[in-house]
């Protein structure tokens, strides 16, 4: 109630003080002064004062009084967020739609699923990011010795870098989880302060007890901030033991505005699942998207695939270009948008591999 208050109050002000009511008051001023300095014997004293008086009412007027100025089509961001009510701009974003188009249903759908959500985004700017880099390399067949015995397991190498806002309400810590199983990751998808997770599957056969140490010795976590690499804690969920997180110090303060982020992530895969996804399951991604995963397959001679799937409007120029470079003992499969792309929640890339033939 006081914050509607407060932004009415503001309103007014800002009407009353707006670049047009300024020159109304200098006009008003003007008339008011001639009006008191004309000599009382000239003969055309009265008519002029009659037009001063006059003068100055339309001046007050045009302070006072709601205006459609004559140049509405260049008014800047900065009056409509000052002078119209938001309730007010959404209702005109709608008539611009329904000028546009004459099917009631048609235009609904724009507004309920295009428009409104990509402009609720803008007021919760933590839900889209910039320039993607995605970086995943694997290493197929590799030893590592899990509670006393030698396991032959997949390492993965995961690199992001991304342009986005960290600051939201509610979050004071950040943190980069590795789960056991796939509804522990699941979860954590909806978690506001986990900035990544991945899936570390050692086997049905390791305790949870034994996978959280194997985890902890043997996989990495880093994260960078602006160039600022912070000291991460990883901790044991009570809650979910099948879940890792790497998190900020107490105390941390979470920078505000947009910031560069880097994550990086080692750790081990099930050799029998043979896939990766990449899954933008709850943000926007602008600009430019890069999303490359390097398969190392020695002499195992795996042949890789990839799914992208992303949802772009008819004749879109901005959708993403593949790339699949090999040597005999690296392969390499890329996707890269355009500069302006856009991709919605939901998209993303499904790498699979599986033996030649």
């Amino acid at each position: 109630m006081f914050k509607s208050v407060v932004r009415f109050f503001a309103r007014i002000s800002n009407h009353l003080w707006r670049a047009t009511a300024k020159w109304a008051y200098l006009v008003a001023i003007l008339c008011i002064v001639i009006y008191a300095t004309i000599p009382s014997a000239w003969s055309f004293s009265d008519p002029v004062r009659q037009v001063m008086l006059i003068l100055t009412s339309v001046a007050i007027g045009a302070a006072l009084l709601p205006e459609l100025p004559t140049n509405l089509w260049s008014i800047d961001a900065t009056r409509v967020r000052a002078l119209v009510p938001e309730r007010q701009r959404a209702r005109l974003a709608r008539a611009l739609i329904e000028a546009e188009s004459d099917d009631t249903r048609w235009n609904d759908l724009i507004w309920n699923h295009a428009l409104h959500p990509l402009l609720a985004a803008s007021a919760r700017p933590w839900q889209y990011l910039w320039d993607m880099d995605y970086d995943v390399s694997v290493h197929l067949a590799q030893k590592i010795e899990i509670a006393g015995a030698v396991r032959t397991i997949d390492a993965v190498s995961v690199q992001q870098k991304s342009i986005r806002t960290l600051a939201r309400p509610g979050v004071d810590r950040l943190w980069i989880s590795l789960a056991r199983t796939p509804v522990a990751l699941r979860d954590e998808f909806s978690a506001p302060g986990c900035l990544g997770r991945e899936l570390v599957e050692l086997g049905e056969d390791v305790s949870v007890e034994a996978w959280q140490a194997a985890v902890i010795e043997h996989c990495s976590v880093s994260m960078t901030i602006d160039g600022e690499t912070i000291a991460l804690e990883p901790q044991a969920e009570k809650e979910s033991p099948a879940l890792l997180r790497w998190m900020t110090p107490p105390g941390y303060r979470v920078p505000s505005g947009q910031v560069r982020v880097r994550l990086a992530y080692d750790f081990y895969s099930d050799p029998e699942a043979r896939e990766f996804g990449v899954f933008f399951s709850s943000y926007y991604v602008g600009g430019a998207t890069d999303i490359t995963l390097r398969l190392h397959d020695g002499e195992e001679r795996t042949e890789v695939s990839a799914e992208f799937f992303a949802a772009h409007a008819l004749g879109d120029t901005a959708r993403p270009t593949a790339t699949h470079t090999a040597t005999p003992v690296v392969q390499q499969v890329a996707y890269t948008t355009g500069r302006d792309s856009l991709l919605w929640p939901g998209s993303g890339v499904v790498f699979r591999w599986k033996p030649r033939e």
